[in-house]
């Protein structure tokens, strides 16, 4: 289905810079999103970071991350001090940042 929605966005825009939420692996089956609840989707699938959802889509190319504890710190200072722990890092959701030349 991500793969479906990359040839979308691939066979419809030459150029076009997309940015992504993704949840890691681990978190995403054992996860209920808020956000979604009112459309009753599911996560059922994670990526572990840019370069493993890049991989999977041959017209992309990765150009950067950001872990969501980086933009939380930004409003709950106890945020700076989780995202020095790098199994914090590595389970948080990522935004994506990907583009098609």
């Amino acid at each position: 289905e991500v793969r479906r929605v990359f040839d979308v966005i691939a066979g419809r825009f030459a150029r076009a810079t997309v940015l992504v939420e993704t949840m890691n692996p681990l978190v995403a089956k054992r996860f209920k999103e808020k956000s979604i609840e009112g459309s009753h989707a599911k996560f059922t699938w994670g990526v572990k970071g840019g370069a493993a959802l890049a991989a999977l889509l041959p017209d992309f190319r990765f150009v950067e991350q950001h872990s969501l504890i980086e933009g939380m710190a930004v409003f709950a200072p106890v945020y700076k001090v989780l995202g020095k722990i790098s199994a914090v890092r590595n389970i948080s959701n990522k935004i994506i940042v990907l583009e098609r030349a």
